[in-house]
């Protein structure tokens, strides 16, 4: 089931190749327990690309949060991700709603990491959440290719950016590092790491980080809707030690908020 402007339209007739045209801006909301959580999260990333973009609407009319709810009571979503797309053209711009396949990473995962492979790839104006069917297109297919988890990008410069649906940190030395937020799209995931470390005095730097570099770190970790934060155990032939614990201490603390809501 599908909310095409707050109409209710079945999958057949919604072709998602649609968005390959104009411009479609969209945010992933997590649905847990049958409520979508750190929503206002989502609502201020959406109206900042909606800013960046030069698009001239007031979020707060769409009522945005209600359209939710109204999905998640028809669709009896417990559980698992909502996407929503706010699709422009030439003359008009249209919402949509729906429910999209989730994979939510294991136990086995949370305890001894994932496997990632770089590509080198370029997120055009990372402060917008956009669909990218270019990029999407490529990193689905090696994700496939090599049975991973998340692909990690590296800019033309040699510098690893972010993941392909996620945001990347390293840890030495108990400190976290992290590409600087304007050059990476800023995760609503990764604001809550920022806001736990300046909350628990948890010291971050954010700079450049070179992919020859990676040796140096000793524990790395992605952030993301699906996976929260997740331990990463190897980028290409790099490892790393998904029971750091620093890392295991973010963990902690982010896995608390949710117990705060529920």
């Amino acid at each position: 089931m599908i909310l095409l402007n707050n109409q209710i339209v079945q999958p057949a007739e919604f072709p998602e190749s649609q968005f390959k045209t104009g411009l479609s801006i969209y945010e992933v909301i997590r649905i847990f327990k049958g409520h979508a959580i750190f929503l206002k999260d989502n609502l201020l990333r959406l109206r900042n690309s909606i800013k960046k973009s030069n698009i001239d609407i007031d979020i707060h009319q769409l009522r945005i949060e209600d359209k939710l709810n109204r999905l998640i009571a028809l669709e009896h979503i417990e559980e698992g991700n909502i996407k929503y797309v706010l699709h422009l053209t030439k003359d008009k711009w249209d919402e949509y709603i729906y429910q999209i396949p989730h994979h939510y990473p294991t136990e086995e995962n949370y305890k001894n990491g994932i496997d990632t492979i770089t590509c080198e790839a370029i997120r055009l104006n990372p402060e917008v959440k956009y669909i990218n069917n270019d990029l999407r297109t490529l990193t689905d297919r090696l994700l496939q290719e090599h049975r991973v988890y998340e692909i990690i990008l590296k800019d033309t410069e040699g510098s690893v950016t972010e993941g392909s649906r996620s945001n990347v940190f390293f840890i030495k030395a108990g400190i976290l590092y992290t590409a600087p937020t304007s050059q990476v799209l800023p995760g609503t995931a990764r604001k809550r790491v920022l806001d736990i470390c300046k909350a628990h005095q948890i010291p971050v730097i954010e700079e450049r980080i070179k992919y020859s570099d990676l040796k140096e770190f000793e524990s790395a970790f992605i952030t993301g809707t699906s996976p929260l934060v997740l331990p990463i155990r190897k980028i290409d032939e790099f490892s790393f030690d998904p029971q750091n614990n620093r890392l295991r201490e973010i963990m902690e603390f982010y896995f608390s908020l949710l117990d705060k809501f529920f």
